[in-house]
This record gives structure tokens, C-alpha cells and sequence, in this order.
């Protein structure tokens, strides 16, 4: 037997996680919207931003009663337990209450993400077997209706946006302009209608008392970038196993729980990391704020509206904010904030350890906090109390940027396959260049080509219709992740690469693009970076700019502002050579790029070249820009 080195959940994460909550709470989410109203009924559960641009929010009672209804409604529709219901919407209070009424009428939720095309409809309702899709407006119901004809199975459509709201029409209602076709759609406020007159309170409850934790809550279809996509089946127990993982809900001294945690802050689209925001929202008795959507070049200017207390990013939406907060300097103002965040860091890990900071340094540190370090923490609102950042690689030097800065930010690790999560720095015991240590209950271990394998509650149960032994596939307990990684001596896990993503080069060294890429993106000039080069002698780089940071930087030159202009500037091109050769210095040989291209534009989720979750869909990427890569060589 071949050993392999290890380390346990259970033993390694500090922090006190409420055993007693954990011994007495609920083993399934079918309850999870009573039990938060009974907790918490006038709190606020949910906010979002009104089509008149003002924040709105609604309780906790309200919100189980929405869910409830809708919970009832799909009962009366006929749905059994077990049956499949989708959504396909932005996120929004609508998918909350679907995800929480699927959960307390014990039915399987399938998300399908709001860029969905109706050839991945067909795929996903058919391969899930899905009866019954609620929709978010008339151009989702378009996209369903094109894909109907191969879905025999759906029987029911349910609309969010009434139809004067959708603009009503041919494509929303057909011809007729009547919303109730003989095709079963119908709209959201119709379908808790027919819950409150057809199905009991009691019948819900005897449904939510059925549940059982194997039984699975979600199916989320994973953002492959070749071939058919693959279905997670996750189940009550696997999310049940992740919260029992977090802090429990204060407690006042008469032991009842108090309100107002704060708030989560979701700016990613409705996924694996919203997933588990959402319920932990409802576990916690936190306020769940929705991003309203566009850019994420806004998701500054919204953070100080929210003043969020828990903020999950992935790195894309990190380095918008780190754009933000470089904006509108000068270079040298820029780079005197840089040393002052790397000065800041180096005082705060010497009063981590104890140690002793000389009296010049202790006041300089102090002003900074008030003045220097408190504007750059306003990016973030002001009040965060942690951000997550998951999904991708990460770069160092803006996380060690914005821990300078006393913005407690740490990296984590998930997959969907795991309820998105397995390990995490914590702000009180964080390493840089680690995703932490595995959360309670949680094992990783290396195997000895290098992957990643974790066991745990947390873990999937398996792709939906599948019975495979390839990757993703869970052995012997074991999930067989991809990701290639190290645990260092005390516990922290290190990811190196993906076992898929491996170049090849033609001289047989295989080679991670991972460490040039974050280099890369490291400059504030830079939004992605994608590496080439499989079967080729070295490695070459399509680059593409961050839109607001290259106009600043334009602007300060003279240079023309738009993308497709700019590009082509050699001082610009210079610029990027400078960024492109000080991140090779840092890597040996083979895993730097020889030369390197810039795009015209950003990478774009809507032409499929960045998954919902902002990672790069290499494959994609490599295809459609191969003469570009192919013509570095030359």
C-alpha cells in the first residue's frame, strides 16, 4: 500500500463551531424557512435593489411564506417527492423562495443559469427529468419554449415576471397574448394561488418531515467547456455537513437567538458558491444581499451601499475591486500605497507574533489605519468582517495588498462536487499561498501522483445518470478531485495546478499554466491570462486588459482610450513586456512565456470563453484564438 501524506478536518481548524447547535440542529434544509422565522421573524432575510434603484428587503416570516406557497403550489401541480423542478433566473428573492419550497416539499432543484441557450436547456431538463421550470421573464421563457419540443417530459412553466412586467407578447405568451397556454405556463403569483387552495399546511409539513438527509436538494450542472455538461446531485446531508461547520448563531444570556449578523453579500450568478450563501444565510440568521447585476466594474460602488459582514469573491471580482481602489492615482501615488500595504502587513504580523513594533513604526501603522488603510477597507463597505475568495487561482500580491490594508481576506477551497467547500484560511489563522486547512469534518490527502482527494460529508453522491470511474468519480470514499496539490508541515493546503490543464511541451516537460498566469494578473493593467502551448518547444500568452485601469493608464499618456486602438500602441506593448518579463523572472525556465498577444477585447461568460464562476474555459479560449497563439511561434 502506498502511503500517503494527510491531515484531518477535525483536528486541524481552530475556532469554537457551536457543538451544541451542531448535536441538536436539523439533519435536513426541509425545515431550514420555518426554523429561521421561528428564529428570526421581523429580521430582514433578503435585499435587493427595486426596478426604481432603491433597496428593498423582506422579513424572515415573509420569506417563508413565499416559499411555503410556492412549496404548496408545486405539490398541488402534482410533483412528487423526488420529482425534478428547474429555474432559470438571475438570482433574486424568487430563486430563494423556489430553492427553499423545493427544499421544505422535499423536490430536486435543477439550476440552469440565466446564459443558458436552448440546446443546454434540452440537455439539462431532459437529462435531469425535469416536470416542472420556473422562469425568470419573457426572453427565458423564449429560450424554453425553443427547446420544449424536445422535452416531452415538461410539463409545467411557471413565469416570475408577470407579463405586463416581461414585456408581454408574441415571445412571452404567443400569439394570443394570454399567459395560461394549453402548455401549462403559468405565473408565479398564479402558482402560490393554487398552493394556498389546493394543499394544507399540514400536507407540507407531513412532505418536510419525509426528508431525509440522503435525499438530494439540488442538481447543478458543472461549467465543462467540452462535451455534454454533468450534472452534481447534492444532497440535504452534504449542505447540513458544510454549515454544521460555521459558528452557530449568537445567543442572547436568556439563550434565545438574536438577530441582525449582518450581511452576506452574493455578487457571483446562481451557483455553487450562491448555493451555500443562501442557506447559510438562512442556518445563521444572516440578511442575504443580491448583487443587481451588470458589470462587475459596480460591484465597488454597490459594496459601500450594502456594507456587507460576509463577502464571498471569486479572484475576477478581487481584482475589480483592487482596480478600484488604484484608480484615479498616479503611478507614483499608486506605488507609495503599495509599500505602505506591505509595510502595514509586516506590523501586523509582528503584533500576531507577540513582537515588539518600535515607536516611530507604532504611529506611523496607527495614522495609516485611520486615514490611508480605512479609505482602501471603504471598497469593501466598511463593515466585512471576512471575504472569501474561491474558484480560481488568486493573486498573492493582492491578497498580501489588502491584508496590508487590514481588510481581513483569506482564500478558500470548494468545488461543486463538495457543496463548495473543503478547506479555508480563517483571518485569525491564515497562511499566504494556502487555501487553509480542511473545514470540521473534511479530509484531504494527497495522492502519490499529486491529486487532491477528499472525503467527507460534504462530498457528492455522484454525476447525475452516471455510474463512472474517470475523474470527478469518488472511490473508495475518496473524491478524486483534479487538482494537483502539497500540505505543508503544518497543515495548510498549496494547490499546484490541474491534472487536465497540464501543457505538454515538446520536449516532454509538462508544465502548470497557473503560476505565470496569476503573475500576470497581478498587474492592474492586466484582466486574463491564458497560456499556450501544448506540444510546442515554450509556453506563449494571450493577454487581455482591465478596461478601467488601461483608460486611466491611457489617459495619463495620451493614448487613445479604446481597447481596439489601444492595443496596438507600443507603448503600451513595451508596458506589457516590462509586466510580462518581471513575472518570468520569478518562475524557471519552462514555465515562462516566450512571447504574448493582447486581445481586443475581455474575455466574455457570454461567448462561452469565461464560466459563470469567472474561470477561464481554456479549451474555448485555445480554439478560438489559436492563429492568434500559432502565429507566436512564427
Amino acid at each position: 500500500m502506498t502511503e500517503r501524506k494527510g491531515m484531518n478536518g477535525m483536528e486541524g481548524t481552530k475556532g469554537e463551531h457551536g457543538a451544541a447547535e451542531r448535536a441538536n440542529g436539523p439533519d435536513t434544509l426541509a425545515h431550514l424557512a420555518r426554523r429561521g422565522a421561528e428564529r428570526w421573524p421581523t429580521a430582514p432575510a433578503l435585499r435587493w435593489r427595486g426596478a426604481d434603484g432603491d433597496w428593498r428587503h423582506i422579513s424572515y416570516a415573509e420569506t417563508r411564506e413565499a416559499s411555503e406557497e410556492i412549496a404548496r403550489g408545486l405539490m398541488g401541480l402534482g410533483l412528487r417527492p423526488g420529482d425534478r423542478v428547474a429555474i432559470q433566473s438571475t438570482l433574486r428573492p424568487e430563486w430563494t423562495f423556489a430553492l427553499l419550497g423545493a427544499a421544505a416539499s422535499g423536490l430536486v432543484l435543477v439550476s440552469l443559469l440565466p446564459t443558458t441557450v436552448p440546446e443546454e436547456i434540452a440537455h439539462v431538463l431532459g437529462d435531469s427529468g425535469a416536470t416542472a421550470v420556473i422562469c425568470e421573464d419573457a426572453a427565458q421563457l423564449a429560450k424554453i419554449r425553443a427547446a420544449g419540443p424536445r422535452l416531452p417530459q415538461l410539463r409545467h412553466i411557471v413565469l416570475i415576471e408577470e407579463p405586463e412586467q416581461c414585456g408581454a407578447g408574441s415571445a412571452a405568451t404567443g400569439s394570443t397574448g394570454d399567459p395560461l397556454r394549453d402548455d401549462g405556463t403559468m405565473t408565479l403569483d398564479q402558482l402560490r394561488r393554487l398552493g394556498q387552495t389546493t394543499v394544507s399546511s399540514a400536507e407540507l409539513r407531513s412532505r418536510q418531515d419525509a426528508v431525509r438527509p440522503d435525499d438530494v436538494l439540488v442538481v447543478l450542472y458543472t461549467s465543462g467547456t467540452t462535451g455534454p455538461k454533468k450534472g452534481c446531485a447534492l444532497s440535504h446531508g452534504n449542505y447540513v455537513s458544510v454549515l454544521r461547520a460555521h459558528p452557530a448563531p449568537p445567543r442572547r444570556p436568556d439563550g434565545a437567538a438574536t438577530t441582525g449578523h449582518g450581511t452576506i453579500f452574493v455578487v457571483t450568478g446562481p451557483h455553487t458558491i450562491a448555493l451555500l450563501m443562501q442557506v447559510l444565510t438562512w442556518w445563521s440568521g444572516y440578511t442575504l444581499a443580491y448583487f443587481s447585476g451588470g458589470s462587475p466594474e459596480h460591484i465597488p460602488a454597490e459594496l459601500r451601499e450594502i456594507r456587507p459582514t460576509i463577502l464571498p469573491l471569486v479572484p475576477l471580482a478581487l481584482e475589480k475591486i483592487h482596480g478600484a481602489v488604484l484608480a484615479h492615482r498616479t503611478e507614483r501615488e499608486r506605488q507609495q500605497l503599495v509599500e505602505a500595504a506591505r509595510t502595514g502587513l509586516r506590523v501586523r504580523e509582528m503584533r500576531a507574533r507577540g513582537a515588539h513594533v518600535p515607536d516611530g513604526l507604532r504611529r506611523w501603522f496607527e495614522d495609516a489605519e485611520e486615514g490611508l488603510f480605512a479609505e482602501v477597507r471603504d471598497h469593501f463597505g466598511g463593515a466585512v468582517r471576512r471575504v472569501t475568495v474561491s474558484g480560481a487561482h488568486v493573486s498573492q500580491d493582492i491578497l498580501a495588498f489588502f491584508l496590508g490594508c487590514g481588510v481581513p481576506i483569506v482564500e478558500s477551497y470548494g468545488m461543486t462536487e463538495t457543496a463548495a467547500a473543503v478547506t479555508s484560511n480563517t483571518p485569525d489563522d491564515y497562511r499566504l499561498g494556502t487555501v487553509g486547512k480542511p473545514l470540521p469534518g473534511i479530509e484531504v490527502d494527497i495522492a502519490p501522483d499529486g491529486e487532491v482527494l477528499v472525503r467527507g460529508g460534504n462530498v457528492f453522491r455522484g454525476y447525475w445518470g452516471y455510474d463512472e470511474g474517470e475523474f470527478g468519480a469518488v472511490r473508495d470514499g475518496w473524491l478524486h478531485t483534479g487538482d494537483l496539490g502539497e500540505i505543508d508541515a503544518d497543515g495548510y493546503l498549496r494547490l499546484t495546478g490541474r491534472k487536465k490543464e497540464l501543457i505538454q511541451l515538446s520536449n516532454g516537460m509538462a508544465v502548470t499554466p497557473h503560476p505565470l498566469e496569476r503573475e500576470l494578473r497581478a498587474s492592474p493593467l492586466i484582466s486574463n491570462a491564458v497560456l499556450y502551448g501544448e506540444g510546442r518547444p515554450h509556453l506563449v500568452a494571450l493577454l487581455t486588459l482591465d478596461e478601467r485601469q488601461a483608460r486611466v493608464w491611457a489617459a495619463e499618456r495620451g493614448l487613445p482610450a479604446a481597447l481596439p486602438d489601444l492595443v496596438r500602441e507600443p507603448e503600451l506593448l513595451r508596458a506589457l513586456n516590462e509586466v510580462v518579463t518581471r513575472a518570468n523572472s520569478a518562475l524557471q525556465e519552462y514555465f515562462r512565456a516566450k512571447a504574448f498577444t493582447v486581445l481586443e477585447r475581455d474575455l466574455s461568460v457570454s461567448e462561452g470563453e469565461l464560466t459563470i464562476s469567472l474561470k477561464v474555459a481554456r479549451p474555448v479560449v485555445h480554439e478560438r484564438f489559436r492563429e492568434r497563439y500559432e502565429a507566436l511561434y512564427d
